[in-house]
């Protein structure tokens, strides 16, 4: 909608040019008090550039060596439509600015919220960046403006029936986040349930294979620049304890056992209980599912629900490896019966060779004294699986199972693994996280790719330096967090 096209206008001419000292703190964004309770969607955005939060977000942006560059480009955009940031940016927008949706379904319909300094600018710079922008100044310093005049008379007329600020679904999704932060994000679950079942036009038991109760919970977000980098933090409550596909914690156990060196390295458990959940969830959506998974099942020997899945029922590492050639990519599962897993890739591998140009048929090999078995693909590239000391391991390389087997450093003793999870802020139990060390793979994918990547791209990739995602679960409460780490 245009008016979320001109909020997000406003939004991107102020990051870059934001200046400035000083700190500012809140218990949370002012505009939920003016949000109506109904409201699906709430974002809203700190746009005072002498706070806190937009100067380190603007040295975050200078890490990068053409942030003048793009500096100079939004000024210029500015320019062009006769506007000036101090004159006319900075009076017409109040400490934060809000995107309030309505509604979700179809096109959407949306309201920005902002507390100008001067009212008349706002009405001003709105009218150069949309013509067909309309406002309406609702009492305390608030200005809204929309697409239409029927969206601010939607508004109007929902927040008679209560506020954000007085919803306990609001203030229970917005709990776990950062409410000093540069961005915080609200979106109600009932608004996310009618979208999802009226645009995916999904059958009545479809969501209650995937959330307690069938109800999609709200969730709450929040970005925040820091010294180092940017950081996620979200939640969601559950509207019941059994049930749905959220895992629960564990305590990672396989980066004392894997090697070091990872470039990518994702760490899961009880994949077993998500696939069955996926699977029970797809069989509610399409109608012939089940029936497909069977005819599948039949040819290739083999049950999902009684021989794939328990492959994944502990915990299971997928990661990347710098290879000579190419990467390594290795999974890693720990398992109960090593012949009986064995067994279940053979006969995946056997009913996925007819569909592999340039397989060749499977041979017994010897790697670092396991048996292992080999299905060359195409030159360089071969599958490699083997079962040993309780574990499952398939790999795109024979040192991806000899270094399994071998004595040196693990990925828990290297330092740039210990340091990421550190500043991310990972705790000892999670239901899962993700790792990626961009500092040494972004190199590595520009050395695959060659002389094609240009030397500006190159230079404004240097500085970033790694990213950690990671969940929990703490009763009915989900939260998730992310550092995005800046060098």
């Amino acid at each position: 909608m245009s008016s979320v096209r001109s909020l997000a206008l406003l939004v991107l001419f102020v990051l870059p040019l934001a200046v400035g000292c000083g700190a500012t703190t809140s218990s949370g964004p002012a505009g939920a008090a003016v949000a109506p309770a109904g409201a699906e969607l709430f974002l809203s955005v700190r746009t005072d550039s002498g706070s806190g939060q937009w100067k380190q977000a603007a040295n975050l942006v200078e890490k990068f060596p053409d942030s003048d560059k793009a500096l100079a480009w939004l000024v210029g955009q500015l320019t062009a439509k006769s506007i000036d940031f101090q004159r006319d940016v900075e009076p017409a927008l109040g400490t934060e600015t809000d995107i309030v949706g309505l509604d979700l379904s179809g096109e959407g319909e949306f309201v920005g919220l902002t507390q100008p300094d001067d009212a008349e600018k706002l009405k001003e710079v709105l009218g150069k960046l949309d013509e067909g922008i309309v406002t309406r100044e609702l009492g305390d310093g608030w200005t809204a403006f929309s697409d239409s005049e029927s969206a601010l008379d939607r508004f109007d007329s929902a927040g008679k029936n209560g506020t954000l600020a007085g919803s306990s679904d609001y203030e229970d999704a917005m709990a776990e986040v950062d409410q000093d932060a540069l961005l915080r994000l609200y979106l109600n679950g009932g608004g996310l349930q009618d979208a999802l079942q009226q645009e995916g036009h999904l059958p009545a038991g479809a969501l209650g294979v995937l959330f307690p109760e069938g109800k999609v919970p709200s969730l709450g977000l929040s970005l925040k620049a820091e010294g180092g980098g940017l950081r996620l933090r979200g939640a969601a409550k559950l509207a019941g304890d059994e049930g749905g596909i959220a895992p629960d914690n564990f305590k990672a156990e396989l980066p004392e056992e894997v090697p070091g060196g990872a470039l990518l390295y994702v760490n899961v458990n009880d994949l077993e209980g998500s696939f069955s959940t996926l699977r029970d969830f797809f069989a509610e959506v399409a109608p012939d599912f089940d029936r497909d998974v069977a005819r599948v099942e039949a040819n290739l020997g083999v049950s999902l629900e009684e021989d794939v899945f328990p492959l994944f029922s502990g915990e299971t590492a997928l990661y990347v490896r710098p290879g000579f050639l190419i990467p390594e990519v290795t999974l890693v599962t720990h398992i109960d019966d090593e012949s009986a897993a064995m067994a279940t890739v053979g006969k995946l591998v056997a009913g996925l060779h007819d569909y592999l140009p340039g397989a060749q048929q499977v041979q017994d090999v010897d790697i670092d004294g396991v048996q292992a078995k080999e299905m060359p693909i195409s030159p360089p590239f071969s599958v490699y699986w083997a079962a040993f000391d309780g574990h499952l391991v398939i790999s795109s390389s024979r040192d991806g199972i000899a270094q399994l087997r071998k004595h040196g450093d693990r990925l828990a003793d290297d330092s740039d693994f210990r340091d990421a999870l550190a500043k991310a802020g990972v705790p000892d139990e999670t239901t899962g996280f993700a790792y990626v060390n961009l500092h040494d793979a972004i190199p590595y994918v520009l050395g695959l790719a060659g002389g094609g990547v240009p030397d500006v791209v190159r230079a404004n990739l240097e500085p970033l330096d790694n990213v950690v995602f990671y969940g929990s679960k703490d009763g009915r409460r989900l939260k998730f967090a992310g550092f995005l780490a800046l060098d």
